[in-house]
């Protein structure tokens, strides 16, 4: 029984091998029958300057030469950069071999478990002394939910987040308060009562925080940044980029699904820079509600945001490649959420390429995340 057990063990760790060799090519050739789709519906036409045909030979030099999907190539306005620039962009981790290259080295599927479950990761974080927003309580559909929250905002004044416990994308997330109607709940901008909320998955319910005045001013929503760490094989942790997102009009949430903006941070002063992006490209100097110019504002708190940042990835050192989604308070940042997966491509959109960063492309090609001959030879 031992020599059975032990060749059923060993064919499936070749099973795994030759899987995880294989996948990337099959999803790449998924995509490679998906480049129309990608020229055709991804570009905003509207935004690029680039002709037709010069748009047509860039998606083809990359796909073949840098061995990636286009589909980052209108957020990352790759019109308006010398060809020669782009090796030093990373792209999106959800591309084959990006994916592929992470998943060995730096982010293990089987402990992606410990974010994508915010009620797991909130433990964990508590439990590290990291801070997060006050802990209210855990529901599930089959509970007497609305009663749960009636009872958590009788006991106070303060508004409260309720969000899918394993959500992602701000999909599922609302925001309640208790007025002198009654029991209020918004979700996006549409405020309906109470009563009227039906939750369909187990979701967790935190304090809804309050933000930094200097962040309030440009928006109302909870603006928070992203910090995107490594933890290099000497074990420092290096900060690959930094961008901030803005929520626009009446929306509590900034995510750039609903319209926000986001910009990047220098990481050395917490500086932003002087452009914010929607999710199709348009670009704004200031912000289109509050008309605040984005030139020269600093954020506040921003060496607690890297220390934090730090903190972070080191207390979950297992996963070597984090990123943490950090709101600033009167009283300093707090963990918002953490995402085991955070995309490159939507860092690299604000914060600028990766790669040009010396120290950052050693460190990558120590771990062998570089996917082509260009980014292998930048420096």
């Amino acid at each position: 029984m031992d020599i059975i057990d032990s060749t059923y063990t060993s064919v499936l760790k070749k099973l795994k091998l030759v899987k995880r060799s294989i996948v990337p090519h099959l999803r790449m050739l998924l995509r490679f029958i998906a480049l129309p789709y990608a020229y055709f519906i991804l570009v905003n036409w509207n935004e690029c300057t680039a002709s037709r045909w010069q748009v047509f030979k860039d998606f083809l030099y990359i796909f073949f030469v840098l061995r990636d999907f286009p589909d980052y190539y209108t957020v990352l306005r790759l019109w308006e950069r010398d060809r020669d620039e782009w090796k030093y962009f990373y792209g999106s981790n959800y591309n084959p071999y990006q994916k592929a290259a992470l998943q060995k080295h730096l982010q293990p599927a089987e402990y992606e478990i410990v974010f994508a479950d915010k009620y797991i990761c909130n433990q964990l974080c508590e439990n590290g002394n990291i801070p997060v927003p006050e802990f209210q309580g855990y529901i599930t559909p089959e509970d007497n939910y609305r009663e749960i929250i009636k009872q958590i905002l009788d006991k106070n004044d303060d508004k409260i987040i309720i969000k899918d416990a394993r959500g992602r994308g701000g999909q599922e997330i609302y925001l309640a308060y208790k007025d002198k109607d009654g029991f209020t709940v918004v979700k996006n901008n549409e405020e309906f009562d109470l009563e009227q909320l039906t939750i369909s998955c187990p979701s967790i319910i935190q304090k809804y925080i309050k933000q930094h005045q200097k962040l309030e001013d440009y928006c109302p929503s909870v603006n928070t940044i992203r910090t995107e760490t490594i933890i290099t094989k000497d074990n420092d942790v290096v900060v690959l980029g930094a961008f901030i997102r803005f929520g626009i009009k009446d929306y509590f949430l900034d995510n750039q699904k609903l319209g926000g903006l986001s910009i990047g941070v220098n990481i050395e002063t917490g500086e932003i820079y002087e452009t914010a992006m929607n999710g199709i490209g348009e670009t704004f100097t200031e912000h289109p509600d509050s008309g605040i110019p984005f030139k020269g504002f600093v954020i506040p708190y921003w060496d607690e945001v890297l220390k934090l940042s730090e903190q972070v990835q080191r207390n979950f050192s297992y996963f070597k490649m984090l990123g943490p989604d950090i709101a600033i308070t009167p009283d300093g940042p707090v963990i918002i959420e953490i995402n085991a997966t955070p995309d490159h491509a939507g860092l690299e959109m604000d914060y600028g390429p990766v790669l040009k960063n010396k120290n950052v492309w050693q460190v990558f090609k120590d771990y062998d995340l570089l996917i082509n001959k260009p980014s292998k030879n930048a420096w």
